[in-house]
This record gives C-alpha cells, structure tokens and sequence, in this order.
C-alpha cells in the first residue's frame, strides 16, 4: 500500500511538473489548432498591449512599452524552476550577444518566481539582458497560457512577428532573429 501511494504521489508530481513548465505543443497553440510545427509561425501581426508592466528584479516596474514598440524585441517568459527554460537559454545568450550590437533587445519574464532566484540564476548563466517578474496580468496580455519557456518576437513598431512555445534551439531562434 504504501509502495502504491508512493509511486501515485510519484505521478501526480511529475504531471504538476510537466504541465507548469510546457512542452512544444502548448494548451494556447492546441485550442488554435495549429501543431507545434506552425506555433513559431507569425501570429497575423497582432500588437501586443504594451501598457502592461512588471517589477524588476530590483523591485522597479517598468512598462512593457519601454522596450516593445521601440525596438526589435524578443519577450521570453520562463523560470528558473523549469528545466526546457534552462536548456534553451545558453543559445538565447550566444544570440544576445550577436544580435544586441544591432539594436534586438531580450526582455525576459519569469513565471511564479522570485527575484532572489531570477537574479542568481541570470547572472550565473549569463544573462545580461532584461530581467522582470511577470504577474498573472501580463501573462494573459500576452496570451501565454500554461507553457514556458514561450519566446516572443516583435518588431521595432511592436507588431508580433513570431511566437514559440516551448524550447528551442540557437538554430531557430535564429531564423525568427534575423527577421
């Protein structure tokens, strides 16, 4: 009996696990109906509702419009507990650092965090970039659903041109950068 419950607490853990962090096919990109090959395609242009903000790791809050809107920007929501988020971001430094020269900001957004946490893993994996706590409002302006890592592109007027939910990999990422 208690072979059986462990192995159920077990499961359940594992299901919490892989439905909070997400996978390449989300629940947003299912209820579209597109597969996870047509997830990272252009969401039709549709501009995002810069009024939305969120904390620094400093505790500052800052708009989404500062960034989006004025230059090309990618918005990358993950979290330091979920390993895709972990996996994918060495690639999005590599990308940073080649795509930062030419005026491509990374605003990243972690998902039921803390900033003691963002802040300790950023710095240690190398992330020079943007740094914000994202609050469930911002979550559902952008449309996120369930799944991180979901990585955002825009454009320098702040018109969506790509969206992936789910890691990737430096290869794709860069194909949706040099767009």
């Amino acid at each position: 009996m208690k072979y059986t419950s462990s192995i159920i607490t077990a499961c359940l853990l594992l299901a919490v696990v892989m439905s909070g962090c997400g996978s390449s096919e989300s629940a947003s990109t299912a209820k579209a109906g597109q597969s996870s090959a047509t997830a990272q395609a252009s969401s039709g242009g549709n501009i995002v509702v810069t009024s939305s903000s969120a904390h620094d790791i400093q505790g500052v809050r800052h708009k989404m419009s500062e960034w989006v809107g004025q230059q090309p920007v990618v918005v990358n929501f993950w979290g330091t507990w979920c390993p895709p988020c972990r996996r994918e971001i060495p690639d999005l430094v590599r990308l940073y650092k080649e795509y930062y020269p030419q005026g491509v900001e990374i605003v990243s957004l972690a998902i039921r965090d803390t900033p003691t946490k963002v802040k300790n893993y950023s710095v240690q994996a190398g992330m020079d970039w943007v740094m914000l706590i994202a609050e469930e409002s911002v979550a559902e302006e952008f449309r996120l659903g369930s799944s991180v890592p979901t990585t955002i592109f825009f454009d320098k007027n702040g018109v969506e041109q790509a969206r992936f939910v789910g890691a990737r990999d430096y290869n794709t990422f860069k194909g949706a950068f040099d767009k």
